[in-house]
């Protein structure tokens, strides 16, 4: 029993909710009606107290004059609804969704529709009032209907006018989507999901919303509003997240409503699926919309909007991981690496690296996130994702040096995360695993570097020389062998006495690099190729010049090995075609054996 009435309370509420201005009516109609007979019921009682006050007899009220009331009403109704019009009209062309705002607010429906109802009241009682004897109704109209939408019409244009404000429209917005959020919660609509209509209508709620505010981002030019869009799209979202585990489970099924959304229009059937059981169609939604316009922004040269967004879906993935929705992790990952892939193609088109500096820091928040909660799978993911991109960019730095820097910029990021591993004490095969990883930013495994100057982007080695110091300071000496074996590979490109005077110009760059820039950046000004360690250069130039001197050994051995091979050949007198073809072979090798030997 106490269900069905959950239910039809349920209904009548949606009933009234939907159709806002025919309740709005009703009620003020009532109330205008029931003021009336009240006021009729006690005139005598209010004529006795008005004459004892200030001598005002029923006569007095007799003799008064109504009409003048229709068109004062007129006047009153001619100044509200016209400065309403103007104002909304205006107002709409600049915030589209304004309009749909105002027809559903409950002030302005029960203020105008009093206004209509007061004014018809006071035709009829000028007509009707003697042989209806209600002179009571005239005292109502005259003295307290007519007072009130006089003193009140002027609030209300005010009302109207910061109504129709941009921040306070996106405000109306969030707010009534916040109640959508929470009313899911409600036993009666749980009873509700019964009905697949029902299902559709909270459904298409939701979504109309984040559609709204897609649109006010689109139209709006003004970057405050963006910027409260974009935030307020982001706490939505969370506040879902929250919410979410109270949800019937029926709430999430892929109806028509799903699937005729424009963002999930091309989906096909095993994606309905798949969203359905992983609950995250709402989420999903947003996070299209915040790809779309990360995009836009990011194309109009608004970089601070743009970073924004990756910023909301960045503290989007960290409280997934909070709340453990493991499943919302996944669309986290590709929202990033789709911004990665367009954020790269913009860079390279303009030269621009703005957007992926910004864009790698947020990235990297997230996978602190993952070592925060030890997601040892998400994290090896998400170094192959920034090794990736980062051979990506290399490849196009050629061309596009400004590039470079976003290579030493993912590299310190992934130092970053490094340290944290080392000192939070991770198994050692993954540190050892995720530290080759990094050792492979610059180095593009189908990409020819002998045509690059080496000399030109020396950024990832000092990074990677100030993670070896770290090692170094903690202890973890095999480390950074590791890394200064890496480090030797560029032999390849240098003799060995270019090669140290390039080292030793790295390491003072380390030493006097200070914590923050002298310049101001799109994220301060810290300054990535700092390190504390600098302390430890001597003791990494030790273990580099012991592996240094270990390795040109042992090529000068192998080409020992190639010479003598080579002058036995030569001794002979008659050579066969074949062994004058390993001549050739063994020339080439002894000529190139430096190249081969390190970059092995």
């Amino acid at each position: 029993m106490n269900d069905k009435l959950t239910i039809l309370f349920s209904k009548i509420l949606g009933l009234i909710n939907k159709n806002r201005s025919l309740a709005s009516l009703f009620f003020v109609f009532f109330v205008v009606l029931g003021s009336d007979f009240t006021f009729h019921y006690f005139y005598s009682d209010i004529i006795s107290l008005l004459e004892n006050l200030f001598g005002l007899g029923k006569e007095t009220h007799d003799a008064i004059d109504l009409t003048f009331a229709p068109e004062i009403w007129g006047g009153v109704l001619a100044t509200v609804l016209g400065t309403l019009i103007i104002v909304i009209a205006i107002a709409a062309e600049s915030t589209p969704k304004l309009m749909d705002l105002f027809v559903k607010d409950w002030v302005s429906l029960i203020f105008i529709w009093f206004l209509i109802l007061a004014s018809i009241h006071a035709t009829v009682i000028m007509y009707y009032f003697g042989p209806m004897e209600r002179l009571s109704s005239v005292m109502l109209n005259t003295y307290v209907y007519l007072p009130a939408s006089s003193m009140l019409s002027l609030p209300y244009i005010f009302y109207i006018l910061l109504y129709s404000k941009t921040d306070n429209v996106i405000k109306k917005l969030y707010t009534l989507n916040i109640e959508d959020i929470n009313r899911l919660k409600n036993k009666s609509v749980h009873l509700s999901m019964d009905n697949i209509k029902n299902i559709e209508h909270y459904q298409y709620q939701l979504m109309s919303t984040i559609d709204q505010f897609d649109d006010l981002l689109e139209y709006i030019s003004f970057k405050e509003a963006q910027t409260e869009i974009i935030r307020r799209v982001g706490d939505t979202v969370r506040v879902y997240m929250r919410n979410k585990s109270f949800y019937d489970s029926r709430f999430f099924a892929a109806t028509d409503t799903i699937r005729n959304n424009p963002t999930f229009r091309t989906y096909v059937e095993h994606q309905y699926k798949d969203l359905e059981d992983r609950r995250t169609f709402y989420e999903v939604k947003a996070f299209k919309m915040m790809g779309n316009a990360y995009i836009r922004k990011m194309e109009n040269g608004e970089y601070e909007l743009a970073s924004l967004i990756a910023s909301e879906v960045s503290s989007i993935g960290l409280l997934a991981l909070d709340l453990k929705q493991n499943s919302l992790i996944v669309d986290i990952n590709i929202r990033f690496n789709t911004f990665m892939r367009f954020a790269i193609k913009h860079a390279v088109r303009n030269n621009e690296p703005r957007n992926l500096y910004n864009l790698a820091f947020h990235y990297s928040a997230l996978l602190k996130g993952y070592v925060d909660h030890n997601k040892e799978d998400l994290l090896k993911q998400g170094y192959f994702y920034f090794k990736f991109y980062s051979n990506e960019i290399y490849k196009q730095a050629a061309k596009n040096p400004s590039l470079y820097f976003i290579v030493d910029v993912l590299t310190a990021e992934l130092k970053k995360i490094t340290i944290l591993i080392s000192e939070e004490t991770w198994d050692n095969q993954l540190q050892e695993h995720l530290l080759k990883e990094i050792l492979q930013l610059d180095n593009p495994p189908d990409y020819s570097k002998e045509e690059l100057d080496q000399s030109v982007n020396n950024g990832v080695r000092v990074l990677q020389i100030g993670l070896a110091l770290h090692f170094i300071k903690i202890n973890n000496i095999n480390f950074a062998e590791t890394i200064v074996s890496d480090v030797l590979d560029d032999l390849a490109f240098f003799d060995n006495q270019t090669y140290l005077k390039l080292m030793e110009g790295l390491y003072n760059r380390i030493r006097f690099s200070g914590p923050t820039f002298w310049e101001d950046t799109d994220r301060g000004n810290t300054n990535i190729y700092y390190t504390p360690d600098s302390d430890k250069i001597d003791d990494f130039k030790k273990v580099l010049s012991k592996q240094m001197k270990g390795r040109l050994e042992k090529l000068e051995r192998d080409v020992q090995f190639l010479r003598l091979e080579l002058d036995k050949l030569k001794s002979k007198e008659d050579q066969t075609t074949i062994e004058k073809e390993k001549i050739v072979e063994l020339e080439s090798k002894i000529n190139t054996r430096r190249k081969t030997f390190f970059k092995s």
